[in-house]
């Protein structure tokens, strides 16, 4: 039978903390272009959902 697997609850945290932190610094550093990307992204995701629910409306449309 195997031992019971001991998790230490501090060793955790302080390896989420060890790893989170770098990734922050990494993010705020990147920050104006990271926002940039994001913008081009919801652009990108506005103009597909209005192409597809033009061409739905379009199909409907011609169905009648």
């Amino acid at each position: 039978m195997r031992a019971p697997i001991n998790i230490d609850l501090d060793f955790v945290m302080k390896a989420f903390v060890g790893i989170a932190s770098p990734m922050v610094g990494v993010i705020t550093s990147y920050q104006e272009q990271l926002e940039w990307h994001l913008r081009v992204a919801s652009l990108g995701v506005g103009l597909l959902v209005g192409i597809m629910s033009l061409v739905s409306m379009v199909k409907k449309m011609r169905g009648r």
